[in-house]
């Protein structure tokens, strides 16, 4: 039996001898010996032959061979025929190598023989190479191309392109990962070939290898996609081919590539779904021409633009359609789709809609509100939109109160937040509340101050329970106020504005209060405070970065008059001179009746406070009816601000002149010299958040002149006027503007002397418009005297809205009223002159320009309908 088993084995053993297999042919190596490399070259080379024999050693064992140094063999006892195949037998290895290294001058050749076992002749090998830097990599080559005659690898031995026109072989050869004198792996050619595909360039590619001396030279062969001559769209009238070219990748000259031709069908298709053509169809078509060419044609189906036929709420119960469809942008279309926007479809407008509707719960006590993200249903002719709502429990306000580091009274905090007990739950409100409440505490120095409600809800009282808690944190000092951006205003300038000071304590309010005082001084373009952190936790620096704008001014204006015919004013003014804040101007107006010059300056801070002083100086020439006046006069002015937004002014005006050419029949005064001498009496009051165009707040003044008496001069008067102004924020942008204004002049002079030019008239731009200038007196519409009157009254109503607000037009609607009066006269309201109009203002580069028409709507003895242009036009520099 044991017999039977070992003879089987034999038998086995011999049969997988016979196959070619041993039992340990699995893990043998060739076996390579190596013998020292001979160096002809100078001495300092003489090393590099044993150096050069290590590195190919070392490159054979990582190809896979077991390689050995033979120091003790030389070239010189292995150059006789078949030497080197009995010397490897004898050895015991598969493979004998040798070489030589030549180096002359900078050039050095390296040539290494390969035998196999009894072979006769060895295999050769040779690399020259310029300079000891290139050995290196001469010696790796070589090791490559005898790792491939011991394992019968094939080497590359070239790598060359064919069929390519336009692109460079460079480019492409620079895309395959393949090297000449590498080892042939065909298992690379797939991915070569994928990436000369990626380039985008080719719309074929193959590898041909051709057998060689050297080893295999590959040739890659490419067909080159053609280039695109001419780009058309056919059926578009949406957009015109411009346009539809713009959002195209490809261009003119460019490859036809399939890849970019499908994003830019997107691109067009992208186009046509914002403008609601969600029903477009966009094709391709190419045309192959000679040279490798191609037409593009963008075949365009747009369809009919489809527009929101319904919008529906789904999931509302105590909130309507009707009111949900309100607070939404999104709407159905109308009977005038095709000339309006209504049915548009905007994807972003759909998604704040939903945020508007969620608010809009959230507002009505509706805590747990949701509502999801719209549907869209695109139909074969309209677009249907719906809105999921899931409203859950509408809550009241339950009780409200404050804990942590109350600064005020539970009295005063209620009275600052807007929430009360018996209101719906509001999120806006609850907001605003937080924010009034974190004022009030950063008014009082803690500009840290936080305030964290707490809300609880009660489900079976359908209340929502709100604790404010505050925590007030260290008072806040301001360290430094730091001022930026002013080249001209100087700095004590603009800190006398603010109303906030140095190692103060932090005040929102007197921030807010300071940024609107520069606004309203009109020096700057834009004012922007912010704040940073002190040197400690306590301090803050106020930053005050501003924008300066134009101060002088350049204005004029002119119109045509019964009384002037052609006039004309011109002014030269600066607002901020020298950068102090002063203000000095001067001014012209001239008619065919009249010239007057002035010359007026004022020191708005005098000493430093908030004393301002000024000085008026004319010239003025007038022809009256019935006589010359020929006048030259003056004014001290002082005024203070005793409130804020009130000030108090004062002011002393002389005036000298003479009356001539005094026509006989007018008998009222006689000609001479004469003098005024008065004091006037201002109190204003002045809130306006512009003085150029101004949305809100109040404007209001009250004068006393008294002249003669014991002031001197023979003109005896008390002149009396009140004037008011009240601007609104009204609905969307537009602001309406209420205005006021009623005179009395109790006249005490000689009766020898007239007043007249002191008197009250009405009609024109400041007035009532429509109306020419004195046209409304206090005459009788029989005299041929044209006399003011001793009594005026005057009402002005203004809408005005922005026309184009990012060039500064402004569009305006009024309506004008008012009468001139004679002492004796009683004031009737029910029949005062009066007209309306409309126009326009602008504030343009060149200054504010005003242009508007009015028509006379009731003017006694005026023709109703009659109308006539104002306008007034100035320039900055």
């Amino acid at each position: 039996m044991k017999a039977d088993l070992v003879k089987k084995i034999m038998i086995l053993f011999v049969g997988l001898m016979l196959l070619g297999f041993s039992p340990a042919s699995a893990d043998e190596k060739p076996a390579v010996g190596i013998v020292p490399f001979t160096v002809h070259a100078d001495a300092g080379m003489k090393n590099y032959g044993n150096s050069v024999s290590v590195m190919i050693l070392e490159n054979l064992e990582k190809s896979g061979a077991a390689a050995t140094f033979l120091d003790d063999l030389s070239v010189d006892t292995l150059k006789r025929p078949g030497e080197m195949g009995k010397t490897a037998l004898a050895r015991g290895v598969d493979y004998l190598v040798t070489g030589s290294i030549f180096a002359l001058g900078g050039n050095i050749s390296i040539d290494v023989e390969m035998a196999a076992v009894s072979s006769e002749r060895p295999v050769s090998f040779s690399r020259d190479v310029e300079g000891v830097e290139q050995l290196f990599s001469a010696v790796q080559q070589l090791s490559k191309q005898m790792a491939a005659e011991i394992f019968q690898r094939k080497m590359i031995a070239s790598i060359t392109v064919s069929g390519n026109k336009r692109i460079e072989s460079y480019a492409i050869l620079k895309a395959i990962d393949l090297e000449e004198g590498e080892i042939l792996d065909p298992g690379a050619f797939p991915d070569n070939v994928k990436k000369l595909y990626a380039m985008g360039y080719f719309e074929d590619v193959r590898i041909i290898s051709e057998k060689s001396d050297q080893g295999v030279n590959l040739v890659f062969h490419v067909k080159e996609k053609p280039s695109v001559r001419k780009i058309d769209f056919k059926g578009n009238h949406v957009y015109e081919d411009e346009e539809l070219k713009e959002v195209l990748d490809t261009r003119t000259g460019s490859i036809l590539n399939v890849f970019n031709i499908n994003k830019d069908l997107s691109r067009i298709k992208a186009l046509y779904t914002d403008k609601n053509y969600h029903n477009c169809v966009v094709e391709h078509k190419t045309k192959a021409l000679d040279h490798n060419q191609a037409d593009l044609l963008f075949v365009i189906d747009e369809k009919e633009k489809l527009k929101i036929e319904t919008i529906v709420i789904d999931g509302n119960k105590e909130i309507s359609e009707k009111t949900i469809k309100k607070i939404i942008k999104t709407d159905e279309k109308g009977f005038f789709s095709w000339i309006t926007s209504s049915g548009e479809l905007d994807r972003n407008e759909l998604a704040q809609d939903v945020f508007r509707i969620e608010s809009y719960y959230k507002n009505k006590g509706f805590v747990d509100a949701r509502v999801s993200e719209p549907e869209v249903d695109y139909k074969e002719d309209s677009i249907a939109v719906t809105f999921k709502v899931e409203e859950g429990i509408q809550y009241t306000n339950g009780t409200i109160d404050f804990k942590g580091d109350l600064l005020f009274s539970e009295e005063a905090l209620l009275k600052k937040i807007g929430i009360d007990d018996s209101e719906l739950f509001s999120r806006e409100q609850l907001r605003k509340d937080i924010i009034h409440l974190t004022d009030s505490y950063a008014d009082k120095g803690f500009a840290n101050a936080d305030i964290a409600p707490q809300i609880h809800r009660n489900s079976e009282k359908k209340t929502v329970d709100i604790t404010f808690r505050i925590a007030k944190g260290s008072p806040v000092y301001i360290e430094r106020i730091i001022i930026s951006g002013n080249t001209k205003t100087r700095d004590k300038v603009i800190r006398r504005q603010l109303k906030v000071y140095e190692q103060q304590l932090y005040s929102k309010t007197g921030i807010q209060r300071g940024v609107q005082n520069l606004r309203r001084t009109d020096y700057f373009e834009n004012v922007e405070v912010t704040t940073a952190r002190g040197s400690s936790d306590d301090k803050l620096n106020l930053n005050v970065n501003i924008t300066e704008k134009a101060t002088g001014a350049f204005s004029f204006g002119g119109g045509y008059s019964s009384e002037d015919s052609l006039f004309g004013m011109v002014s030269i003014s600066e607002r901020n001179l020298f950068g102090r804040g002063q203000v000095l101007s001067l001014k012209a107006e001239i008619s065919g009746s009249s010239n007057k010059y002035t010359l007026s300056f004022t020191e708005p801070w005098l000493f430093d406070i908030p004393l301002s002083a000024g000085f008026d100086l004319y010239n003025w020439d007038k022809e009256y009816d019935y006589y010359d006046k020929d006048s030259k006069g003056g004014a001290l002015r002082l005024g203070y601000m005793i409130f804020d937004y009130t000030h108090l002014g004062f002011k002393y005006g002389f005036e000298d002149f003479e009356l001539t050419h005094v026509d006989e029949e007018y008998t009222d005064v006689d000609a001479g010299r004469y003098v005024t001498s008065s004091i006037t009496t201002t109190l204003g009051y002045d809130s306006r958040n512009s003085r150029i165009n101004p949305t809100s707040g109040s404007n209001h003044r009250l004068s006393v002149e008294y002249a003669g008496g014991g002031l001197g001069g023979e003109i005896d008067f008390v002149k009396y006027i009140g004037e008011t102004g009240w601007y609104y924020p009204l609905f969307w942008k537009f602001t309406g503007f209420l205005h006021a204004k009623a005179g009395y002049l109790d006249d005490q002079s000689d009766k020898d002397i007239e007043i007249d030019y002191e008197r009250f008239y009405l009609g024109g731009m400041r007035s009532v418009r429509g109306y020419d200038w004195q046209d409304i007196n206090a005459s009788d519409s029989d005299e041929v005297e044209i006399r003011g009157g001793e009594k005026m009254i005057q009402f002005n109503a203004e809408l005005l809205f922005p026309l184009f607000e990012d060039v500064g037009l402004t569009g305006v609607v009024f309506y004008d009223t008012g009468d001139v009066y004679e002492d004796s006269e009683d004031i009737v309201l029910e029949d005062l002159y009066s007209s309306y109009g409309a126009g326009f203002r602008w504030q343009s580069p060149m200054g504010p320009i005003r242009i508007e028409y009015g028509v006379i709507l009731d003017g006694n003895e005026y023709e109703s309908g009659e109308g006539r242009w104002e306008f007034s036009m100035g320039g900055a520099f």
